[in-house]
């Protein structure tokens, strides 16, 4: 016979249990507990709008704990033994087969976007501005990806599909970065981190000069499109060296770490960069536009806690920026309306480009109009990921506004 427990120990693993469990539970239950709890406060009249939900405040007593990271990797443990691959879905997302997490997307009309962007370039047209839309991919870029694995429906792709269909009707000129991506013979998940939904610096690169290829052959460009030749950077590789946001959700147990490629022009640069929080970064690609230091082994102890790898090239964001490349470049100025995505996109498009401003309307409240009238631009970048085509169907969403463009 086996030793009997003492009773200390069966209080610390009936305790770690309900943890375990507990936390097992938390991305459904969040919503639930959140939902229910605030509004029977708003009806009793002891709970604000502003007051913090539920869900924040739960998390931020989990991320006190002294032994957070042993608790999300149990949990992560045992969702992953038990094939609970959805109960993140609204949290981090789904787990595919292949262990990369993904996200499930509502079906929308794309009635609101078009009106906005049509509006848009009416404007610019007058102004003999030009404008330029880049779809940014997920990464599936088959919905039916999403429903042979786990019987559920998604819509971003389609969504995608019939919204640059509507484009074309407008006379909106676009790239789709599906077509660029899936013409190398790749996987669509190669371009993507496994637990973070952003796509990878070489990925990044390629997008640039996708844009930089659209740029020369229809809007009067003359990059030399040389400069993103692979032979001319340097790529130093970091192995299971991160963990992205969405991994951070479902733990290192669950997902796995995350590879993470340096990818640096080996050839003489010379920038300065202005950011909205007044900073100014000023030297090579290397010095101005990356934040090496994120990659030190000190500042990774705790995986959960570092600053994500995504946000090392341009440190201080994209919400709005100028880079001012000083070298022998195309002489023009463009205003990219992006997202998270261009944090990496923007660099490289600025290889070949004397100035690109940035500019993310997620919680921009001022008139683009007046913005655009302000400054002297050539031409205007559109450069969305497929998400968030349907994100002002819903109220709440943190990309509500990313189409409010008059």
């Amino acid at each position: 016979m086996g030793k009997k427990m003492g009773i200390e120990e069966k209080i610390v693993t009936v305790v770690l249990l309900a943890v375990v469990l507990a936390g097992c539970v938390m991305g459904r239950a969040y919503s639930y507990a959140d939902e229910l709890i605030s509004s029977v406060g708003r009806e009793v009249g002891i709970i604000k709008e502003e007051m913090p939900a539920y869900e924040v405040t739960v998390q931020s007593f989990l991320s006190d704990l002294p032994f957070k990271q042993c608790l999300i990797n149990l949990n992560g443990n045992l969702a992953k033994n038990l094939g609970l691959r959805e109960i993140y879905q609204k949290k981090g997302g789904i787990v595919m087969e292949n262990g990369y997490v993904a996200g499930i997307y509502s079906l929308t009309t794309t009635d609101y976007e078009i009106e906005q962007i049509a509006a848009l370039k009416d404007f610019l047209d007058e102004r003999v501005i030009q404008l330029l839309y880049v779809n940014e991919p997920t990464k599936y870029f088959n919905d039916d990806v999403v429903k042979n694995e786990l019987g559920r429906y998604t819509f971003v792709n389609s969504n995608t599909d019939r919204f640059l269909e509507r484009l074309d009707d407008i006379g909106v000129h676009y790239i789709d970065l599906r077509e660029n991506y899936s013409a190398m013979g790749l996987d669509s998940f190669d371009f993507f981190y496994k637990t973070d939904h952003h796509w990878t610096v070489p990925a990044g690169k390629i997008a640039a000069e996708a844009i930089a290829a659209e740029l020369n052959a229809y809007y009067g460009y003359h990059i030399d499109l040389s400069l993103y030749d692979d032979n001319r950077f340097a790529v130093t590789h970091y192995e299971n060296a991160w963990l992205g946001e969405q991994g951070k959700k479902l733990g290192v147990s669950f997902v796995g770490m995350d590879d993470f490629d340096l990818v640096l022009p080996d050839y003489a640069t010379d920038y300065t960069v202005y950011y909205m929080n007044g900073s100014i970064m000023q030297g090579s690609f290397g010095e101005a536009l990356v934040n090496q230091e994120i990659f030190m082994p000190e500042n990774n102890l705790d995986v959960y806690g570092a600053t994500s790898w995504h946000y090392s090239y341009m440190p201080e964001g994209v919400i709005e920026s100028t880079v001012v490349n000083h070298g022998n470049t195309e002489g023009k100025r463009v205003l990219v309306l992006g997202d998270s995505y261009e944090q990496i996109t923007v660099p490289f498009l600025s290889l070949g480009i004397s100035e690109i401003q940035t500019l993310v309307l997620r919680d921009f409240d001022e008139s683009l109009e007046e913005y655009i009238d302000s400054r002297d631009i050539d031409t205007v970048i559109i450069a969305y990921a497929s998400f968030m085509i349907g994100a002002h169907d819903n109220e709440a969403s943190a990309n509500y506004n990313m189409f409010h463009f008059r």
